[in-house]
């Protein structure tokens, strides 16, 4: 569904990860993510530079199913994410303080303790066994939620700043996870029904 609807901008900020390659993990790289109170909608890289800058009246973001915010501006796509790969670099020093000084008040509450960490609770978990694994699984699946909460919040706050805004419930990954829990089940069961 498509909503465009001019108002008034809550100022937020959240660290997210661009996704500038689908094949390449290091490519999916730490970025600031901000809407000031005047309703500027941004995107900063690890330097700080703006990789775009416009009123969120001219930028058209669509949210798909697995959580990814496909920002148009500047008549360019950007893939944003909740969370970074397991090659991702770590955020930046200005990443770091520029969180840390937050956007009156609106600024993400996870986005430090979520930082690379699907992708490091996944390649920290290989080769420790199955329970290792699991809570690999698990802490990827916890930094992944959390990182869609911020996803969400930006879907919430962008049509009432003027964005062009295209709606997703963004279930397929609990869809995923439901999967995956119930194939570990099948597989502890056949597993201990073969002992």
């Amino acid at each position: 569904m498509e909503i465009a609807s001019a108002g008034s901008a809550s100022p937020m900020k959240s660290l997210l990860y661009w996704r500038k390659s689908m094949i390449n993990g290091a490519k999916t790289v730490p970025a600031i993510v901000a809407m000031d109170s005047a309703g500027t909608f941004s995107m900063h890289d690890a330097a700080g530079v703006p990789v775009f800058s416009v009123p969120a009246s001219q930028a058209a973001v669509r949210f798909t199913s697995m959580g990814t915010m496909v920002v148009t501006a500047n008549g360019r796509k950007y893939d944003v994410t909740g969370v970074g790969a397991s090659l991702s670099p770590s955020p930046s020093s200005w990443q770091l303080a520029e969180m840390a000084a937050g956007a009156d008040g609106r600024t993400d509450p996870t986005g430090l303790s979520r930082a690379g960490s699907a992708g490091a609770a996944m390649s920290g978990a290989g080769g420790l066994g199955a329970v290792a694994g699991a809570a690999g699984g698990a802490a990827m699946m916890f930094a992944y939620y959390q990182g869609l909460d911020a996803i969400k919040a930006w879907q919430e706050a962008l049509p009432s700043a003027g964005a062009t805004v295209q709606k997703s419930s963004m279930k397929a990954g609990l869809y995923i996870s439901l999967g995956v829990v119930a194939a570990v089940v099948i597989g502890l069961v056949v597993a201990l029904g073969l002992r």
